[in-house]
């Protein structure tokens, strides 16, 4: 790691912002305030380039960005550098745009400007690569995947995967890591030579992933435009994929999982791609396992977060047996399938934001045995979107279930969501609204059912989790 911040310009403007940056960090800390963007907006208010400046002095600097899973996979993957003894600076709550990563390396900087960790592993909103990587210029950029969500701030889809290549254009040298499974993520590596992969073998479990109910956004070619054809889905459009048309196809996963138990908890393998033989019926890749692991975690989609991680880690040079004993001592971060004691019995928070999130979330609390309480709180703050058309395009109807006792309705939009489960089939009297957060806690406190769940939008997560914290802690 460099001992000062080499070959770059640090002026007044710098020291003026650095030090406005630490101030505020103080006095949020003081009292009590998350703080994890505003001494980033303060810093940069003063010093628009004090990202520039503050990156060189890390030895490696990865990027994780996409739709889903940026938190999860950027904390497990600190997790995993910290057990094998190498210090990392994160954005570890999500604050993921300019202010949010400036704010996270002002925090791990001494006074003297210089980075306490040799490596920063920075969660990167979708929407704001074209101003973190020309600055930080990351080494290695893990992207994960690419759903519909907040469209009314990203436009598109198109929008977000091309920004993502232009933001890479000017970085040669980075390293991709990207989710073979996914079409959409696949094309940003095209034409670059440091390109892995990872994905899933095999069909899901629970046999519904080929059924209705499943957004898929990449259903087309990029190269031609035809619709591509599954061997099989996981979900959404992840899966093993190829066009009738053309040569576009899944590329070989370099990490592959096998063998998955979705459970109550996660198991399954992971596997190194060794070579490519030709078989009676075509090329057939040989894949060498190298260790079972076993993760704390519900939820299909979260093998996607901990396959990336562990990769990262390998190409980082941390040994498998580290990475499988630590991935069993990770605990979730906030609203990411969190448990909580709540009126003594067992209450998950998660995070919901589009379909196809909330589409996951739906089959892992469903594959629960026993009677289930519902709370559903959607805002419409900046930070969750305005636009809460997603509704309609998540299958709700998976919640017409005879194990779910009541779901109650919260938020701002509250009686948008009450609306969209009733045009789902859910009978009424299962549905109570009530769009204060203390409220719908009191009422789902008294349903008596074997277990809760509070699926709760951005800018209302953090309120649950406080409740739920002082109501008896996790």
């Amino acid at each position: 790691m460099n001992t000062d911040l080499q070959n770059v310009s640090k002026g007044l403007s710098f020291w003026t912002a650095f030090l406005a940056g630490r101030f505020v960090a103080f006095f949020c800390r003081l009292f009590r305030y998350p703080g994890t963007s505003l001494p980033g907006a303060v810093a940069l208010k003063i010093c628009p380039s004090m990202l520039s400046a503050l990156a060189p002095s890390y030895e490696k600097i990865i990027a994780v960005t996409g739709t889903n899973g940026k938190t999860t996979t950027s904390n497990l993957l600190v997790h995993i550098l910290r057990f094998s003894g190498i210090s990392a600076a994160s954005n570890s709550e999500g604050a993921n745009m300019l202010s949010g990563v400036a704010t996270a390396l002002i925090k791990d900087c001494t006074l003297g400007g210089v980075a306490r960790s040799p490596v920063a592993i920075l969660e990167v909103d979708e929407g704001s690569v074209g101003g973190i990587f020309p600055s930080t210029k990351p080494g290695l950029v893990i992207v994960t995947n690419y759903f519909c969500d907040q469209m009314d701030r990203y436009g598109s889809l198109d929008h977000n995967v091309t920004l993502l290549r232009q933001s890479l254009d000017g970085l040669p040298r980075t390293a991709l890591l990207l989710n073979a499974d996914d079409p959409l993520v696949v094309t940003a590596g095209r034409g670059r030579s440091a390109v892995k992969h990872y994905g899933i073998k095999g069909k899901r479990l629970d046999r519904e992933a080929n059924g209705g109910g499943n957004t898929r956004e990449g259903q087309h070619c990029p190269d031609c435009g035809e619709p591509l054809v599954y061997y099989y889905y996981h979900y959404g459009q992840l899966g093993d994929y190829y066009c009738p048309q053309c040569t576009f196809r899944r590329p070989t996963p370099d990490f592959l999982v096998t063998d998955v138990q979705d459970e109550d908890f996660l198991k399954f393998s992971l596997c190194f791609f060794e070579e490519e033989k030709e078989g009676e019926h075509g090329a057939v890749c040989s894949y060498k396992k190298v260790t079972r692991l076993q993760a704390p975690l519900r939820g299909f989609y979260n093998i996607y977060n901990i396959l990336a991680a562990s990769a990262a880690a390998i190409t980082m040079g941390v040994s498998n047996d580290i990475i499988a004993t630590t991935i069993q001592k990770y605990a979730p971060a906030t609203g990411r399938m969190e448990e909580f004691l709540f009126q003594d019995r067992s209450c998950t928070l998660a995070l919901i934001k589009n379909a196809a999130g909330v589409n996951e979330v739906m089959k892992t609390i469903l594959r629960k045995e026993g009677e289930k309480a519902l709370v559903i709180a959607i805002n419409d703050m900046p930070a969750d979107g305005r636009d809460v058309s997603w509704l309609w395009d998540a299958d709700f109807s998976m919640l017409d279930h005879p194990s779910i006792k009541k779901i109650i309705c919260s938020g701002r939009r509250a009686g948008d969501i009450a609306v969209r489960l009733k045009y789902a089939g859910v009978p009424l009297v299962k549905l109570v609204l009530e769009p204060g957060c203390r409220g719908s806690l009191e009422i789902l406190g008294v349903q008596g059912a074997e277990e809760y769940f509070v699926l709760a939008s951005y800018s209302t997560l953090y309120n649950y989790a406080k409740l739920l914290k002082k109501r008896r802690g996790r």
